[in-house]
């Protein structure tokens, strides 16, 4: 009998300890993509900066895929390489919260505040790399005045985007994305704007 008690009393605590476990840093992802065609591929969730990390991965069924886990850390969602051209690969934060995905040509990842910033920039980030792709076109057949007003053009949108990230950067501080954007955007900003960035993260 004295045996059966002490199991009980094991089992007890392994189900309290289960209970009391903190959710509170788990991150769930929900995705979709735009049709059916992608049903049995397995879709992966890679660390960005930590090549020993381990991947996750789930087979898309019903045109849609989800995520669980836990651990703050900026990651990346792909397929197999050669879809890769018909879905775009996202970086994604998996902070706390749900976050949402959807997976296209053109993709977007919100849901949380650091995800939905980062969606932000990206599209502005997309959307300077059209308009520079236009300007340049634009310029191979441009002559005279109409050339220098092309490239004060190109030069204005190349200062906005700095600025954008710039403010970017302060807002996001020393956060998960704020680290991992400054290695990439730093290098762009001018002196000024890296010893006010400096500053603010101080």
């Amino acid at each position: 009998m004295w045996i059966l008690r002490v199991l009980y009393v094991c089992l007890a605590a392994v189900c309290l300890l289960t209970g009391c476990k903190d959710h509170s840093r788990d991150y769930k992802i929900v995705g979709t993509l735009p049709s059916g065609q992608f049903d049995g591929e397995w879709i992966y969730l890679v660390p960005m900066e930590n090549p020993r990390g381990r991947i996750d991965s789930v087979k898309i069924a019903d045109a849609s895929f989800s995520f669980a886990g836990s651990g703050e850390e900026v990651r990346v969602l792909r397929l197999r390489p050669v879809l890769r051209l018909k879905i775009q690969e996202l970086l994604v934060v998996t902070e706390p919260g749900r976050i949402t995905v959807k997976a296209d040509s053109i993709g977007s990842v919100t849901g949380t505040p650091q995800n939905d910033a980062l969606q932000e920039w990206k599209e502005m980030r997309e959307g300077k790399l059209a308009a520079y792709r236009q300007l340049r076109r634009e310029l191979k057949a441009a002559a005279g005045a109409d050339s220098l007003a092309l490239a004060q053009q190109l030069k204005d949108m190349r200062d906005e985007e700095r600025e954008f990230s710039f403010r970017f950067l302060c807002r996001q501080g020393n956060n998960t994305l704020g680290q991992f954007m400054q290695k990439m955007l730093r290098p762009t900003l001018t002196d000024e704007q890296k010893k006010q960035l400096d500053e603010s993260l101080k």
